[in-house]
């Protein structure tokens, strides 16, 4: 039997970095980096494209906003019940991974329904062949439950749970807010491949991405990022073996695609701005591959799922950060988590003015910010 190598700490947060490129900006178009990111979370609309102004070189926000309204890129619910934006190519297998847990979710509604539900699907299913804003959707609900789904979100989650629904543009433009609509997915562009019913091959597909985008991981990792169960996810991890197989410090059993990427330890790792909910601090179940230990009260708020936008040093979180624009000039106040007086890399000041520009590109002043948390 083939000895199994150990992996150090220091490699995980190497591999994790180089998959997520946030070792080296690529050139790429947005919808490319879309794709090879698996999925960027899209509740706070900014994200995304903070996210990719961290990893694509030369990045534009007019160059993600183009692909939504192309449709290269969706905006959709997806993994853990959250706005995603995923590659066009990619939603209709993990809509079809997701939506067999969204359905399992959804039961305690469907016996609320008394046997209504499928005839309830099929109108629903007409009416979203057009875009509907989710008051639109509600009301329908409302009307063709007699009020036994009334509740605000359980109509709205009803929709989203039993159909692929992707959001209209303008929502998950920049600084995009407020309400929406949705409309089916098969309905939402030309040439759209329909979700199969089936989720195995969707989950296989969703499996494998997440590996190359996240690996190398641990079972309980890829559940934490997807919320599917062992029975989805095994015979998906199954069919893609075989997997290279490594061992964590702690002797957690790691599993990855055979040839993803093992930088070595002597890598050099830049200063990067995160978004908040960026996918790298937030996609495994143990998250201190990027997330030092002491530092997770900061940067995940337990009592409303807030994430905070973070900076990385030497590869790992060492603060957070926020901005703001005051009589023109644009102010990036970055909160180092890091005890002490020691000075951060070189290119740190040099990656918070990029942000700036990208952030307040109107401001005539941009100016860096510095507060150190006490040891």
């Amino acid at each position: 039997m083939p000895r199994v190598r150990t992996i150090t700490d220091r490699e995980l947060t190497l591999s994790l970095l180089a998959r997520q490129l946030l070792l080296e900006r690529r050139r790429l178009p947005a919808a490319e980096a879309v794709r090879r990111l698996v999925a960027l979370q899209a509740q706070y609309s900014p994200s995304p494209y903070i996210a990719l102004h961290a990893r694509v070189e030369g990045f534009a926000i007019a160059d993600l906003e183009r692909a939504l309204r192309r449709g290269t890129v969706v905006k959709s619910t997806l993994m853990r019940g959250t706005l995603h934006l995923v590659h066009a190519a990619a939603y209709p297998a993990y809509a079809s991974a997701w939506r067999f847990q969204a359905r399992r979710m959804l039961a305690p509604r469907e016996r609320a329904l008394d046997g209504g539900a499928p005839a309830l699907v099929a109108a629903l299913a007409d009416f979203l062949r057009e875009p509907r804003t989710t008051d639109e959707i509600r009301a329908l609900v409302r009307e063709l439950t007699d009020g036994r789904l009334s509740d605000g979100s359980e109509g709205l989650d009803f929709a989203r749970g039993s159909l692929p629904l992707v959001h209209v543009p303008p929502s998950g433009l920049w600084r995009q807010h407020g309400k929406f609509s949705l409309v089916r997915w098969e309905t939402s562009g030309r040439g759209r491949a329909a979700v199969p019913e089936d989720p195995a091959a969707g989950t296989v597909a969703l499996v494998r991405d997440y590996l190359a985008a996240f690996g190398p991981s641990t079972r309980e990792d890829l559940a934490a990022f997807t919320w599917l169960r062992f029975h989805q996810l095994d015979p998906a991890l199954s069919a893609l073996e075989p997997l290279r197989r490594l061992t964590d410090a702690r002797g957690r059993e790691l599993l990855d695609l055979p040839r993803a990427p093992l930088p070595r330890e002597d890598v050099a790792t830049p200063v990067r701005f995160l978004a908040k909910w960026d996918a790298a601090i937030i996609s495994h179940r143990d998250r201190t591959r990027i997330v030092p230990p002491g530092f997770a009260q900061q940067v995940y708020a337990a009592r409303n799922g807030e994430v905070a936008p973070t900076f990385l040093v030497d590869g790992q979180v060492a603060g957070t950060w926020r901005d703001r624009e005051e009589d023109g000039e644009a102010v990036l106040e970055a909160r180092s988590l890091i005890g002490g007086s020691g000075s951060l890399p070189p290119d740190f000041e040099q990656e918070a003015e990029r942000l700036l520009a990208l952030l307040h590109p109107a401001a005539r002043r941009r100016r860096v910010e510095l507060v150190r948390d006490a040891a």
